[in-house]
């Protein structure tokens, strides 16, 4: 009985593991590219929608980041406000309707980046477009 126990203690500990490698690679999302994983959200930038904002998630610790911008297509975006998710990393919201302006069909790169420590890094992911 008590090998029974220690099998599923060990059974349990690497479902756990498995299932927090699997939430902080946001499994199944593309992390976009650049030096951190970068996730927008919607994925597609309807400009005739009546939605509010644009979020971006990274997997970068929101203690260590002292700054934070954005370009959509090169173009500058306000970044409306930063915060730290449940896992303790940066989100910054932008206005919709800031990157809806500047976004055009078929599609748009967002870019954000942040200084870490006196340094510049940066992440890009491709999001659809649609008027």
């Amino acid at each position: 009985m008590r090998k029974l126990s220690v099998l599923a203690a060990v059974a349990l500990v690497a479902g756990c593991l498995g299932a927090a490698t699997g939430l902080c690679a946001r499994s199944g999302q593309d992390g976009g590219e650049g030096d951190f994983a970068i996730y927008v959200a919607p994925g597609t930038i309807a400009r005739s929608a009546a939605c509010t904002w644009v979020t971006i998630h990274t997997d970068v610790p929101f203690g260590s980041v002292d700054a934070a911008s954005v370009t959509v297509d090169g173009e500058a975006v306000d970044v409306a406000g930063t915060f730290a998710d449940d896992r303790g990393n940066l989100v910054a919201k932008l206005r919709f309707a800031d990157v809806a302006a500047v976004a055009a069909p078929p599609s748009a790169t967002i870019t954000l980046t942040l200084v870490v420590d006196g340094e510049d890094l940066s992440a890009a992911k491709t999001v659809s477009v649609k008027d």
